[in-house]
């Protein structure tokens, strides 16, 4: 972060964001606005993995060129998310015994528990993207968030491990440091979406995230407040028009149009409808019917869905989900999909859109957009974190509000 900017690129299969936010202090504390963002087609990325790294450059320095115009700034450092079907997470325990004067759990030992936990052996080619706590335990008192300044004997940690593809990761900051971008974290895209769009109440019921990209479909499971799980597969918003240009024979461009103007094709207004569509090779154009669309991509929606239930319920999460579920992506927004969600998961469904931001969170307040706001809002958090941001005392007008309960 140069000055008051933060900076998230969300690097994907279909495109490529550049998000630039600015932070607003004030009495109130530290508020985010956007004020820059740039889209690129993402050209050398396929299910996640980059496939062509000289494009992927060309493609995160051509996103991050329009962010800068827009914001009238440079971009420097940046959050960068990463994903694709080598994630995977382990749910681990960690337990020590307290030592120290008083049996006073200090940050130290918070630390060796977690250490404990995370001592794992893996492939040569895994290597670990995230350590999250979950839950303590002092004394077998259970669901204690912070045990620093706790007495007890006894400390147990559950978390959550991320790992990811060494290579995957070594290429994508291969990638960057060709743009000229100096990676301040990579963040696994589950952690980042759920910070745009995910409520803390659904955090804290317990809750599953469903963001369809382009390539791939990201699903994570939140309870307590926690990520409990979290993985990817392989399938996403390409294979939706995939399949519509193949089983209409019209091109993938035509097919992407029709995808996002009439969705799933279940709208009953229009099923009777014709519309017209070009044919592949340049010959002649076809009238096929609306209700066609949901013959075709009914069943994939149903296929993404059934594979995400069974993730879910291989893991014994199923019964962890009470808050239901979200679905945000780019996908998320085709007509019909919540429909077909509904019938396969029984459960509250809503679309997730990224929000918490100001300035131009118009123009990316769309499903799309989940990601970029998210690393945009992790950024924030971890700096305070590092104690690089400190929130600004109340002034006595705000004081002055809260006790008259303005």
């Amino acid at each position: 972060m140069k000055g008051k900017y933060l900076v998230g690129i969300d690097i994907g299969t279909k495109k490529i964001c550049t998000l630039i936010g600015q932070l607003k202090s004030h009495e109130e504390g530290d508020d985010l606005e956007i004020i820059g963002y740039g889209i690129a087609e993402s050209k050398g990325i396929r299910k996640g993995v980059i496939v062509d790294m000289n494009q992927t450059v060309e493609d995160i320095k051509k996103s991050v060129k329009e962010a800068e115009l827009t914001a009238g700034v440079e971009v420097e450092s940046a959050y960068v998310n990463i994903s694709g079907s080598h994630i995977q997470s382990i749910n681990a325990k960690g337990s020590i015994n307290i030592t120290g004067r008083n049996r006073e759990i200090a940050t130290e030992d918070i630390d060796r528990a977690v250490t404990h936990g995370s001592s794992i052996m893996l492939p040569n080619n895994k290597d670990i993207l995230h350590v999250l706590t979950q839950e303590f335990i002092v004394d077998s008192q259970e669901d204690i968030k912070n045990p620093k300044g706790m007495i007890g004997s006894n400390l147990d940690v559950y978390i959550l491990i991320v790992t990811a593809s060494k290579p995957s990761i070594k290429n994508m900051l291969m990638c960057l440091k060709k743009a000229k971008i100096d990676v301040i974290s990579t963040v696994l895209s589950h952690i980042a979406t759920a910070e745009a769009v995910l409520t803390y109440d659904e955090k804290e019921l317990g809750v599953a995230l469903i963001d369809i990209g382009g390539g791939t479909t990201d699903i994570s499971v939140f309870e307590k407040g926690a990520l409990c799980y979290a993985t990817t597969i392989g399938v996403g918003g390409y294979n939706f028009t995939n399949d519509l240009a193949i089983g209409t024979r019209t091109p993938i461009d035509k097919a992407e149009q029709i995808k996002r103007k009439y969705g799933c094709g279940m709208d009953p207004n229009l099923k009777n409808q014709n519309i017209e569509i070009p044919s592949v090779g340049g010959k002649r154009k076809r009238l096929i019917s609306v209700s066609l669309l949901s013959d075709i991509l009914r069943p994939r929606a149903e296929e993404i869905f059934e594979m995400v239930k069974n993730k879910i319920e291989s893991e014994g999460f199923e019964d962890k989900i009470n808050a239901g579920i979200v679905l945000t992506g780019g996908s998320a927004v085709l007509d019909g999909l919540i429909e077909v969600a509904d019938e396969i998961f029984a459960a509250p469904i809503r679309i997730g859109n990224p929000c918490g931001a100001g300035g131009l969170i118009d123009k990316v307040n769309t499903p799309d957009f989940s990601t970029a706001v998210g690393l945009l809002k992790y950024g924030l958090l971890d700096l305070k974190d590092r104690g690089m941001i400190k929130n600004q005392p109340k002034g006595w007008m705000q004081k002055a509000k809260e006790w008259f309960g303005f």
